[in-house]
């Protein structure tokens, strides 16, 4: 009887397999799809056994395809999953369950049984009988946790490798029984074909022959007696070459015999076993050993008495089938509990957990392991071991630590054989140590790298090696870094002479291990750039090149968009005297533009252009180009205006960065405007914009800083109404109209509503109590206090 918890998995599990509704699913398992769907996203073992039913139902791709197609899913939403490939657990979901179940599969007919045999092996060794000692690196201990049992999952996958031969030529020394059907066929003065078959009692049955006893005979046994027999019935028929006619006997269908498989296997019981099926036939029948059992020593019993003994090892390591004995029937193949099993991760072919045989050492088991990887240190190899209870020196001293060698390190003989015992970690560390014999070079030379270390050799020798100096190297100093045998760091340098056959005093001779640094003058070369913005396809920084115009500028912008004024660009430019005594923070310069300056011939909208031949504008390091727009150009409908204005002096004010912008359009509503300061977080400023532009004197005419953003925007016939009010919306200005008449038309006040605290947000940020909205203006009303 399953655990309930168990039981509840398996319902659900067939109850996927079949159409049954939400509510039938909860009453049988207490748990509703998508419960279900966790579970097969959670569980990897139950997720293969779906898959495996899926391939073993024979339905070709095709018909798999029509069917999910014809209920309304994806054709190939199976696809991945049926061919093998790795998916992503949350490839289950209820769409790919549902359609699992419209194949007909019942994928999950195993389910019961997984779930009472759950496959421990792997976490349970790994915690508790090969930990790991704190001495060994971290990633050594998370390769340990990683480990699995070597050869567990090879009998338990979905595979023909272990089916055994039914039919065809078999070798003379296959046994005869019961159930197996022979041809014999006679060539040359006689033609004949007969089928034999061996009959329960052991017979054969032959015309003109009679009966012949063939139980236990092998086949070539057999042979011998037909040559017998059939020549008295016969004539001509004889053992030698010199035959008139000739025969052959044949075993055209095996018969079918019973074994059982015990012991430490996933299901013990009787199966119907080829007799040319051996003991890999029946383990794999069996669902191969479970994780207590014993991989060395497979016993194969006849009654009382122990036939052979199989090691499973000689199969999985190098193929050898010759231990696989042929059983009879009534055979047992017991796996008997595992013996000493022991850990090896590290540098080795294939980490794993191993079981040794009796007598078996390190150099066994690293042989069974595939052997050392190149980087494996051979010379400390770490055994971390549980003393026998008769080792052990006193009260809780329970674990120890060996350090071996492998041999074959520093030119030292073969080591001396290491013992393991059960339950043994060992870890093979990787050999530490940089390269010898060698020197690097980096930077200004063809082929950067590291090279062997000859003896004598100076630094140019090494950079000849390397391909010599490329054409931008810096000939003032080169550096050498050396670790001297206290393992500090020292740095020298050497003046690069090019000229003729360097003096030795430039040209010193290197040390194993040493660096050498040459240096490029574009290294030390600071990144310039130039900025364009405005009317481009990408605004931003370019870099800056020797010679640079600004029509190359423009092209690595991405050219002109529709809208770009083509009579002049502006730059802005560094001045030249940098030192802080002129109040100048750059000089504004107007570069001609040409109809030359659109590289897309192939634009619709048509531009008032200069002349067709605008001098080059040779550009400097920094500038910063602006491409205006051209003032009215505007697509359907809207207009959308954006641009920036560089400062030409540091106390440039407001209205003469507006006079430089081109002044305000028709639409443009002065009153409206929205001044932000960035600087200092000071934040949004109410500018009296319209007395500002009739009187520069005004003390709204700000001085200009980085950062200042100015909006202003078309005209707003509305006053936004908010707060207390029983209906918050905008409401159509009225010139001279007052704060009680925007509240009114906006539902008047609610019962909440503090009406003698009403104030005005003007359209310029202006907080004013008691005056007539503007357009564009906010109403607010605030509520009484609680």
């Amino acid at each position: 009887m399953l655990p309930q918890s168990a039981r509840a998995v398996f319902l659900a599990l067939l109850c996927l397999a079949s159409p049954l509704t939400a509510q039938d699913l909860s009453q049988l398992t207490g748990m509703d799809p998508d419960q279900m769907v966790q579970m097969l996203q959670e569980n990897p073992q139950l997720r293969e056994m779906v898959r495996r039913r899926l391939q073993e139902s024979g339905q070709p791709l095709e018909q798999v395809r029509s069917q999910l197609a014809a209920a309304g899913l994806p054709p190939d939403l199976l696809d991945t999953f049926i061919s093998g490939q790795e998916i992503d657990p949350t490839f289950f979901n209820p769409n790919t369950v549902r359609a699992i179940s419209l194949l007909g599969v019942n994928a999950f007919q195993d389910a019961e049984l997984m779930l009472t045999a759950p496959d421990t092996v792997g976490p349970r060794l790994a915690v508790d009988s090969l930990r790991v000692d704190s001495i060994i690196r971290e990633e050594e201990v998370r390769a340990a946790r990683e480990l699995t049992l070597f050869g567990l999952d090879v009998f338990r996958q979905p595979t023909t490798q272990f089916q055994p031969l039914v039919a065809g030529p078999l070798d003379g020394s296959y046994r005869l029984g019961p159930g197996d059907m022979l041809v014999l066929l006679l060539t040359g003065a006689v033609e004949l074909t007969q089928i034999l078959e061996v009959t329960n009692g052991g017979f054969v049955l032959m015309p003109r022959v009679g009966q012949i006893f063939v139980n236990s005979l092998t086949l070539d046994q057999f042979r011998q007696v037909l040559c017998d027999r059939l020549g008295d019935a016969f004539s001509g028929v004889t053992c030698g070459p010199d035959a008139k006619t000739e025969f052959d006997v044949v075993v055209a269908r095996v018969r079918v015999q019973t074994v059982r498989v015990l012991g430490e296997v996933p299901r013990p019981g009787s199966y119907q076993v080829a007799a040319t099926g051996g003991v890999l036939s029946a383990l794999y029948e069996a669902g191969g050993l479970s994780e207590r059992g014993n991989f060395r020593s497979v016993q194969v019993l006849r009654g009382r008495d122990l036939v052979a003994t199989v090691d499973l090892y000689d199969y999985l390591l190098r193929g050898v089938v010759q231990s696989d004995v042929r059983l009879e029937p009534g055979d047992v193949v017991f796996v008997p509990v595992h013996g000493a099993r022991v850990k090896i991760a590290g540098e080795v072919v294939r980490p794993a957990i191993y079981e040794l045989k009796p007598g078996e050492s390190l150099q066994d088991l690293v042989g069974i392991a595939g052997g050392l990887t190149p980087y494996a240190a051979t010379e400390a190899v770490t055994v971390d071991r549980v003393l026998p209870p008769e080792q052990r020196p006193e009260a809780g001293h329970v674990r120890t630590v060996l350090t071996v060698s492998l041999g074959g390190g520093n030119g030292s003989a073969a080591a001396p054989l290491v013992t393991l015992l059960a339950a043994d970690s060992v870890t093979i560390l990787p050999a530490r140590g940089g390269r010898r014999n060698a020197v690097t070079i980096s930077g200004s030379v063809w082929q950067p790298g590291t090279f062997r270390l000859d003896a004598g050799m100076r630094l140019w020798d090494l950079i000849r090696a390397a391909g010599g100096l490329r054409p931008d190297t810096y000939e003032g100093r080169a550096q050498i870094v050396r670790v001297e045998p206290d393992s500090t760091r020292q740095m020298f340098g050497f003046f690069l002479d090019t000229n003729g056959n360097p003096a030795p005093a430039v040209n010193p001779v290197l040390q194993e291990g040493d660096q050498v640094t040459i240096f490029s003058r574009i290294d030390f070369r600071p990144l310039r750039f130039v900025t364009v913005e405005g009317a481009v396809g990408k605004q931003g920084p370019v870099a800056f090149s020797d010679s640079m115009t600004l029509r190359d500028a423009i092209l690595l912008a991405g050219g002109l968009t529709d809208d770009a004024y083509l009579l002049e660009a502006e730059v802005s430019r560094l001045p030249p005297d940098q030192n802080g005594q002129n109040d100048s923070l750059a000089t504004i310069l107007k570069a001609p533009l040409d109809s030359s300056y659109v590289f897309d011939a192939t634009g619709y909208v048509r531009r008032p252009v200069g002349e067709s031949s605008a001098p080059q504008f040779q550009l400097h390091p920094y500038d910063n180009i602006f491409i205006r727009r051209q003032p009215g150009w505007r697509l359907q409908r809207n207009i959308v205006m954006a641009g920036e204005v560089q400062l030409a002096l540091k106390d440039e004010r407001l209205a003469s960065v507006i006079d430089r912008a081109g002044g305000l359009t028709a639409e443009a509503y002065a009153r409206g405007i929205q001044f932000i300061r960035a600087e200092r977080g000071v934040g949004s400023i109410a500018i009296d914009l319209p007395r500002v532009l009739r009187d520069p004197t005004h003390r709204d005419n700000l001085i200009m800083v980085p950062g200042d953003s100015i909006y202003i925007p078309r005209f707003i016939p509305t006053v936004r109404v908010e707060g207390a009010v029983n209906f918050p919306s905008s409401v159509t200005y009225v010139p001279g109209a007052g704060v009680d008449y925007y509240i009114d038309a906006a539902g008047g006040a609610a019962h909440q509503a503090d009406k003698g605290k009403t104030f005005v947000q003007q359209p310029n940020g202006l907080i004013q109590r008691g005056e007539r909205p503007e357009p564009g203006a906010v109403v607010i009303v605030p509520e009484k206090d609680p």
